[in-house]
């Protein structure tokens, strides 16, 4: 075999794990010095993972039914549109008149004592009951942050910075990353398998795992086998980021959502 890029059935089987050991073997070496044929071999696996996600189907199919909707409402009268910007209207005009007779009363201390970084620690009835809980640190941005980050972020948050990077080409052509998926949905108590192949000599891996907030959860290094199993028995549920590392490079990011 002496042109691997007209063998697309090598391909096919590769990623469906039908190859021989031999072929595989052969497979690999080509794909080390052929750049071409490792993003031949990563658009093959990408694409029968968009076949395999039913969730990506149904959602293309409930964009496509919201789009014909869109086309096909009816628009309303000019005289609906006018009665209805005059509610709004009236709304906010009773609204603002709500604030400003809100702020004749000394507003001063109504935003000191509703604000949750002013508030004083005063003791209630007879030193048993408390009425406010003390905030003695500064109302710095920092500080602000913190709070609103508490409020509103939650275990599935995304983290940009490693979205725009899951399922990117291969940094390392040293190894050859076969499982897991760049984007991985399990339930708790799930058992992953990471597996690789090395194109020429064995090289030492590291797989790194962190949560959303970048807390990290496992560092596993120097692994000299070509398969990892990872145990996520006592993980929470929420959104993960692994990395596949060598020596020196990163070899890809992937995203694993527990559920």
């Amino acid at each position: 075999m002496n042109d691997f890029l007209t063998q697309s059935h090598w391909i096919g089987k590769f990623t469906d794990k039908e190859l021989s050991p031999d072929e595989e073997v052969r497979l690999l070496a080509q794909a080390s010095y052929n750049p071409l044929l490792r993003n031949e071999l990563r658009l093959d696996k990408d694409i029968n993972e968009v076949f395999d996600d039913f969730e990506l189907i149904s959602l293309s199919d409930t964009i496509r039914s919201a789009v014909s909707h869109e086309k096909s409402r009816v628009i309303l009268p000019l005289y609906v549109k006018i009665a209805a910007s005059v509610v709004i209207l009236i709304t906010l005009t009773a609204l603002a008149g709500l604030l400003v007779n809100y702020s004749k009363q000394n507003p001063g201390q109504s935003f000191h004592d509703r604000n949750p970084l002013l508030r004083h620690e005063t003791n209630g009835l007879f030193g048993f009951m408390q009425a406010y809980h003390m905030q003695d640190m500064p109302a710095t941005p920092a500080k602000r942050r913190d709070l609103a980050l508490s409020s509103s972020f939650n275990s599935y948050s995304l983290r940009p910075e490693y979205e725009f990077l899951i399922g990117t080409a291969t940094r390392d052509v040293s190894v050859f990353v076969i499982s897991p998926l760049p984007r991985v949905r399990c339930k708790a108590d799930s058992q992953l398998q990471f597996s690789w192949r090395w194109v020429s000599e064995v090289v030492p891996v590291s797989i790194e795992v962190i949560d959303n907030r970048g807390r990290l959860m496992l560092n596993s290094t120097q692994i000299l086998d070509m398969s990892y199993s990872l145990e996520t028995r006592h993980w929470p549920k929420g959104l993960y980021y692994y990395k596949i590392i060598t020596v020196d490079e990163l070899v890809t990011i992937g995203s694993i959502s527990i559920y």
